[in-house]
């Protein structure tokens, strides 16, 4: 069937919701009178789909910043919060982020206060159907979240990044929340923890793998976030053929456990810049063999300096496809026919562009990202 519309005629629903904000433009051009030289004839052929993408197409990341003070976590317990993701699924839910490289699991921590008190609440209930943050409990930590915002912000600008560790406690709010929302939990390792030869240690991933064996947990994983910056963030290079052999070690771990069969993901890289690209060529010929899907990050701008010509530079909005093709030329010359998702992606990095990336302005990039990236099929969070 060919779709006719003229200017004048009402968009039909499912074309006014698919169109999004454009459509609203469409009708209110229809409000006043049409003139002939203004006419626009658009074709739109229903009779087959162009592209099939998966249901999980588009996904998220929950920042692992959140578990920088695994008190925050308790958010998750929110019953609204979950009703609003499921709404968002089937999706993957990945939990990764720069932090990701900074956060250690202790299996001895005890819970935070506020974890403590929520699963108290939830003892006697079906925790997915009836789990609820105590309200003096929410309460208290969206007043203190402000000041916990201004923490991350300053550690990210100056990019003196700590440690900090998080319990079972936190792996439970986090996975109970991915599950009850119905989505696929993708979990980042840390990839900084090093022996003194800069072998990755993987002491610590080996007693997560243990203890979300114990609870019969459905997990995917990764390891580490954006590895071409690790010299930034921490003083150590890691290239790609040792990021391959660390990628080599997990798939062994994961082989030995309960996750015989769950996926890996990986190496995360930045955008494919000469140095970028250099890494991702030798980690997938060391490596790449063990991963299901290779994953990479795009931003367009940098969220601190970035302007309101620049969201709308045409330039600018084209650099995603010369990105995605550059990306897919690597990965076709060193592992041909390998999935390749957009592991993460928005329109500024940085935490965003300050009264840019929450507007109108930004949707341009996600229509952008969304549209170009439906001829491969790669999920994006």
């Amino acid at each position: 069937m060919l779709l006719r519309l003229k200017p004048g005629l009402p968009l039909p629903l499912p074309l006014l919701l698919l169109l999004g904000p454009l459509g609203v433009l469409y009708s209110r051009a229809q409000a006043g009178p049409a003139r002939t030289e203004d006419a626009v004839e658009l074709d739109f052929s229903t009779e087959r789909p162009v592209h099939l993408v998966s249901p999980a197409f588009l996904s998220f990341t929950i920042d692992a910043n959140l578990a920088t003070d695994p008190r925050f976590l308790t958010f998750l317990g929110s019953a609204k919060l979950r009703t609003l993701a499921r709404g968002l699924s089937p999706a993957y839910l990945r939990f990764g982020g720069t932090k990701t490289d900074f956060l250690i699991f202790d299996p001895k921590k005890e819970p935070s206060f506020e974890e403590r008190i929520y699963w108290q609440s939830q003892s006697k209930q079906d925790i997915c159907t009836s789990g609820f943050i105590p309200s003096d409990v929410e309460k208290r930590l969206q007043l203190e979240w402000p000041f916990q915002e201004q923490l991350l912000l300053r550690e990210q600008y100056q990019k003196k990044f700590k440690n900090s560790t998080y319990s079972r406690s936190s792996v439970d709010i986090l996975y109970t929340f991915a599950n009850c929302s119905g989505l696929n939990l993708i979990f980042g390792l840390n990839a900084l923890l090093r022996t003194a030869d800069l072998q990755w240690n993987s002491s610590n991933a080996q007693l997560l793998l243990d203890y979300c064996s114990s609870k019969s947990y459905n997990i995917s994983w990764e390891l580490g976030n954006e590895p071409n910056s690790f010299q930034k963030k921490a003083g150590i290079f890691i290239d790609g053929l040792q990021l391959g052999e660390d990628f080599i070690e997990l798939h062994k771990l994961l082989g030995k456990s309960a996750f015989k069969k769950a996926k890996l993901y990986g190496p995360d890289v930045g955008q494919p810049r000469v140095k970028i690209v250099k890494m991702l060529k030798s980690f997938l010929k060391a490596g790449g063999e063990v991963i299901d899907s290779v994953t990479w990050h795009h931003y367009y701008l940098n969220g601190r300096i970035a302007t309101k010509e620049d969201f709308l530079n045409p330039d600018v909005l084209d650099t995603f496809i010369l990105s995605v093709q550059k990306v897919f030329q690597v990965v076709e010359e060193t592992r041909p026919h390998k999935k390749v998702w957009l592991g993460e992606t928005s329109s500024a990095y940085g935490g965003g562009a300050p009264s840019l990336s929450n507007t109108f302005a930004a949707g341009f990039m996600i229509i952008g990202s969304l549209f170009c990236s439906r001829n491969w099929w790669a999920p994006m969070y």
